[in-house]
């Protein structure tokens, strides 16, 4: 009987040695589609940055331009 345990408990070793191995390689790919993930995301970060920053510069020149022009509506009501 001690014999079919042991072989019992080797092949189960070699079972979840197996199962093991399949798990790591399925973590390592999912950690380079995460990777690929990280970089189009960190990319579109950068050119919305670019874009907020174009559209402040924008909206501060609309601002100084409104700031500059006289007032008409002051003329008007008295």
């Amino acid at each position: 009987m001690q014999p079919i345990v042991e072989y019992g408990f080797c092949g189960f070793s070699a079972v979840l040695l197996g199962l093991v191995i399949w798990l790591i390689q399925k973590l390592l790919k999912a950690l380079e589609a995460s990777s690929a993930i990280i970089a189009g995301n960190t990319e579109a970060i950068r050119n919305l940055t670019a874009q907020t920053c174009d559209l402040m510069k924008l909206n501060r020149s609309v601002h100084d331009k409104l700031l500059s022009r006289p007032c008409i509506a002051i003329g008007e009501g008295e």
